[in-house]
C-alpha cells in the first residue's frame, strides 16, 4: 500500500481527502502545517506527498523546498484554493510536479495520483 502525506490546515478537507484516498487503497498520513509536514518526512518514507500552499507556520512552498532535501525523487503535488499563479508556479519551480487549484474532484486528484506513482 503506498503512503501519501497529506498537509492541509483545513481540518475539514484533510480529513475527506484522506477517507477518499484510504478508500482507493492509500495509507494516508496528514499534518497539519509545513512544520509537521517536514517532521514526519524526517520520521517516515513516503511514496508521494500533497501540500497546500498556504499553510501557518511553514508555508507548502517552502515545506517543498525542504521536502525536495529529504528526498530529491519524492512526487509533490501541491495544491490551493486562494493562491495565485505566482504562488502556484512557485511551488513548481521549488520541486512540485503538479499544482491543482482547489475545488478539484477526486477522481482528478486519483488521476494525478496514479501519474506520480506511475500507476
Amino acid at each position: 500500500m503506498k503512503k501519501i502525506l497529506l498537509a492541509d490546515d483545513e481540518k475539514n478537507f484533510a480529513e475527506v481527502l484522506r477517507s477518499e484516498l484510504d478508500e482507493a487503497g492509500y495509507n494516508v498520513s496528514l499534518a497539519r502545517d509545513g512544520v509537521e509536514t517536514v517532521l514526519k518526512a524526517l520520521d517516515e518514507k513516503f511514496d508521494m506527498a500533497m501540500l497546500d500552499i498556504m499553510m501557518p507556520n511553514l508555508d507548502g512552498i517552502n515545506a517543498v523546498r525542504i521536502l525536495r532535501k529529504i528526498d530529491p525523487n519524492l512526487p509533490i503535488i501541491t495544491f490551493s484554493g486562494v493562491a495565485g499563479s505566482g504562488d502556484m508556479a512557485s511551488s513548481i519551480r521549488a520541486g512540485a510536479i503538479r499544482c491543482l487549484t482547489k475545488p478539484f474532484s477526486v477522481e482528478q486528484l486519483l488521476t494525478e495520483i496514479k501519474k506520480a506513482l506511475h500507476e
